[in-house]
This record gives structure tokens, C-alpha cells and sequence, in this order.
């Protein structure tokens, strides 16, 4: 059992996914789907990262942001407060400080103009991600094929990024989409509508793309693509398609600017350090 285990696909993939779809069979009847995914980024995290806390490394503070959002769809669901603008800019002003927060250490080592525009830069990116996300937010297809490709797309980009554990964490969020996704698609009927649901991916894909960057080898440009996938999602919007009918061409539409954003890291080379 240990072996299996401690095989990667196990731990980024598999078991993220099996433990994710429990959880989205048990929330099915509710709008609390976005947990799921925060029990896929807790499962990964286990396996591959582990628990401890004792000095916070920028991975660690990923985990740890990335879990809050993830208990933070509770509230926002119960209460049933709607996503007017306010409290989208205050999601994605709080993302954004929580980008800042990751990457302090790296922004310390670095001349305070460079720092500064650095870390004005990784705020603003968060915050376009996690506000790009509301545009599929009325759909739960939507919201759950755009949150599966940009995990998946983040850990790939991660990949070129030099880091095989925070590839990980991008294809274990993208697991935890895909079950809420699946869910869906055998059921033949969408989920009670919870606008949160890709609230979480959002914000840990923000957070692994800023730490590919700034601790990686990955040239910034290529999370620039990543911002079209809940807008690409979107186009395929028509409720009198089959739900699976309805995933598939919403996955595929999705899929476009994340190849983007891979063909952008292939022929780019690795980056120079901030």
C-alpha cells in the first residue's frame, strides 16, 4: 500500500480524484461542489507534500492559501450572498495579497524597484484569474471544465517551470474538477447552481503560476493564456445540450488557450531569474 502510494500518479492524480468524486457524490444536492476540489488540493497535499508546517516555504503557503479558499466556500454558499461586484473585488484583492504573501522570501532578495513592480505584477495576475472565473459562474459545467483544464494546464506549465511537485498539486486540482465534472455527466443533470465552485482552482492555479515564475524557470508570458479559459468555457454556453455533450464541448473550448499557453513554454526556452 505504502508503494502505491508513493507512486506520483497516485498521488496527483488518482487519489485526489477518487477521494474528490465522494465528496461531490455526497455534496451533489447541494451548491458546496467547490469543496471538492479543496478535498482533492487537501489529498495531493498529504501525499506529496505533507502536513508540516513548521518553517512556511512559498509551497507550503500555496497549500495553505489554497485550502482557506477552499473552507471559504462554506460561508459564501450558505449565506447565498450573490457574486455582485463588491465581493468579487474584495475575492480578488484578498487573492491577490495571498500572491504577495507566497511570494515574500523571493520579493525580499530583490532591489525594492524590481520587488515592488514584481510584486505588483503577481498581484495583478492573481486577481485577473480569480476575477476571469465569474464568467462561467451561472453554470457548474461551465465553472467545473474551466477549473479542470486550468489545474491540468497550470501543472503542465508547471512542468516546464522545473517543478515535478507543484505539477502535482496543478493536476490534483484539476482531479478534484474533474470529479464535480463527472458527477455531472453521469447524473445527466447540472448541480445546483454554486457560483464558487471554481473559486478554488482559480486561486491555487493563480499561486502555482506565480511560483513557476519567480522560483522556476518559466517565462512569465506563458500564464498570460490561462486568463481565457473561463471566457473560452463560456462560449459554449447552451442549456438544451446534454450535459455530457455540453462538458465535452466546453473542455475542448477551454482546452485552447491552455494549449496556448504550453506552446508558448515549449518554443520559449526557460526563463531568466527574477
Amino acid at each position: 500500500m505504502n508503494d502505491l502510494l508513493d507512486n506520483p500518479a497516485v498521488q496527483a492524480g488518482v487519489a485526489p480524484f477518487l477521494v474528490a468524486l465522494v465528496l461531490a457524490v455526497l455534496l451533489r444536492r447541494g451548491a458546496l461542489l467547490g469543496l471538492a476540489i479543496g478535498a482533492a488540493l487537501a489529498t495531493v497535499a498529504a501525499l506529496a507534500l505533507g502536513f508540516s508546517f513548521d518553517s512556511l516555504t512559498a509551497s507550503r503557503k500555496m497549500v495553505l492559501v489554497g485550502l482557506g479558499a477552499s473552507v471559504l466556500v462554506l460561508p459564501l454558499e450558505l449565506s447565498a450572498i450573490p457574486p455582485r461586484w463588491q465581493l468579487r473585488a474584495t475575492l480578488a484583492g484578498a487573492a491577490a495579497l495571498a500572491g504577495v504573501w507566497t511570494l515574500w522570501r523571493v520579493l525580499q532578495r530583490m532591489d525594492a524597484g524590481p520587488a515592488l513592480w514584481a510584486g505588483l505584477a503577481a498581484a495583478a495576475y492573481v486577481a485577473a484569474l480569480v476575477e476571469s472565473t465569474f464568467a462561467v459562474r451561472d453554470d457548474p459545467v461551465q465553472s467545473a471544465s474551466a477549473a479542470l483544464i486550468l489545474g491540468l494546464a497550470t501543472g503542465v506549465l508547471c512542468l516546464f517551470g522545473a517543478s515535478a511537485t507543484l505539477m502535482q498539486v496543478g493536476i490534483a486540482v484539476g482531479a478534484g474538477a474533474a470529479a464535480t465534472l463527472m458527477l455531472q455527466m453521469v447524473s445527466g443533470r447540472r448541480a445546483p447552481v454554486g457560483w464558487t465552485l471554481a473559486w478554488p482552482a482559480s486561486v491555487v492555479a493563480g499561486l502555482l503560476g506565480l511560483l513557476s515564475v519567480f522560483t522556476g524557470e518559466l517565462n512569465w508570458y506563458c500564464l498570460l493564456p490561462l486568463l481565457g479559459i473561463p471566457w473560452a468555457a463560456r462560449l459554449m454556453r447552451d442549456g438544451e445540450r446534454p450535459v455530457a455533450l455540453s462538458a465535452l464541448l466546453t473542455s475542448l473550448a477551454a482546452l485552447a488557450p491552455a494549449l496556448v499557453a504550453v506552446a508558448f513554454a515549449w518554443f520559449g526556452g526557460a526563463a531568466s531569474p527574477p
